[in-house]
C-alpha cells in the first residue's frame, strides 16, 4: 500500500544505521570502491576523526580515568550536505535531514552495503536500527502563544497535565519514553515531550534548515534488532530486517497525531 508523503513532514533527521564488527580502516582501493557505489547521489568525499570518550577501570578500585580515542571516519554527502553516508570501523549508516521517502534511503543503503561487503572482511552485524525525528509545529494559540498540544497530538503524550498540585506548581515541562518489544530481538523506542529547543541541530557536516525558534512537540522513533548472537554480514539478509523494522515506524507516526494536524499542518505545502 503506498504511504502518503505529507507536503509538509515534520521528520527533521532519519538514520539508518548497521553496527558491525570492528574492521580495519578503508585504503585507497576500498575507499574507490565506496566512492563509486554512491557517486550519484553523494559525490562529495570526506575524511574526518571522531573523539570518543573512553572510561578505564582503575585496578585498585580507585577513581576511573577518562582516555580520549581518535577514530577515523570516511564520509560521502550531497552537494547540499543535507545526506550522508558515514563509514566507521564498527558501523555504516544513512543519515539525512531531507528525508522523502523509506525507499530512497533503502536504495542508498543497498549500495554501500554491497560495496562494503566486497571490499571489507566484516564478520558480524551487532545491530541494526531505524531512527525517525519529527519536530511538530502548530500555529499558536491564545495570548500565551503555546499550542494546545492535545488538539495534535493523542492525548497521551501530554501526562498528567490535569493534576492539581497547589503550592503555586504547575506542569513546565513533559517528556517520556516508552518501548515496545517483540518478545524477541526487535525493539522500538518512542521518546516523545513538548520542549522550545531543537532537537536537531545544523552542523557542517550535516546540515538542516532552521525554523524560527518556538515551542514543538518532539516524537522521536527508534525501530532497532539487535541479536544474541552475531549473524553473518549478509547485504541482503541486513535489508530485509530494515524492511521489517521500517513497518511499524509509519503506523506509530499516524496513531500519535490527530486529524487536525493532518489537515491543518501536514497535508499544506
Amino acid at each position: 500500500m503506498n504511504e502518503e508523503i505529507y507536503p509538509n513532514a515534520p521528520i527533521v533527521l532519519m538514520v539508518a544505521e548497521i553496527k558491525h564488527t570492528e574492521h580495519g580502516p578503508l585504503d585507497e582501493r576500498q575507499i574507490r570502491r565506496m566512492t563509486e557505489a554512491v557517486k550519484e547521489t553523494l559525490p562529495i568525499r570526506e575524511e574526518d576523526e571522531e573523539r570518543n570518550p573512553i572510561i578505564i577501570g582503575a585496578p585498585d578500585n580507585s577513581q576511573p580515568s577518562i582516555e580520549v580515542a581518535q577514530t577515523k571516519v570516511m564520509r560521502w554527502s550531497s552537494r547540499d550536505k543535507r545526506t550522508i553516508i558515514k563509514v566507521k570501523p564498527d558501523a555504516i549508516s544513512v543519515e539525512t535531514t531531507q528525508y522523502h521517502r523509506y525507499a530512497d534511503i533503502r536504495q542508498l543503503l543497498e549500495n554501500a552495503l554491497h560495496a562494503l561487503a566486497d571490499t571489507v572482511a566484516v564478520d558480524g552485524v551487532t545491530r541494526i536500527g531505524l531512527r525517525y525525528i519529527d519536530e511538530i509545529r502548530v500555529p499558536s494559540e491564545g495570548d500565551s502563544g503555546l499550542p494546545d498540544w492535545g488538539e495534535w497530538v493523542d492525548r497521551s503524550l501530554l501526562g498528567p497535565s490535569g493534576v492539581e498540585v497547589g503550592h503555586g506548581l504547575a506542569p513546565a515541562a513533559n517528556t517520556g519514553t516508552t518501548v515496545f518489544s517483540d518478545d524477541g530481538e526487535m525493539m522500538l523506542v518512542l521518546r516523545y515531550g513538548a520542549q522550545d529547543a531543537y532537537v536537531i541541530g545544523s552542523t557542517p557536516q550535516l546540515r538542516r534548515p532552521l525554523p524560527s525558534p518556538g515551542p514543538l512537540f518532539k516524537l522521536d522513533i527508534d525501530s532497532y534488532w539487535q541479536p544474541e548472537d552475531v549473524p553473518e554480514f549478509d547485504p541482503d539478509d541486513i535489508l530485509a530486517r530494515s524492511d521489517k523494522l521500517h513497518e511499524p515506524v509509519r503506523s506509530m507516526f499516524e496513531g500519535l497525531i490527530t486529524d487536525k494536524l493532518r489537515n491543518e499542518v501536514l497535508r499544506r505545502g
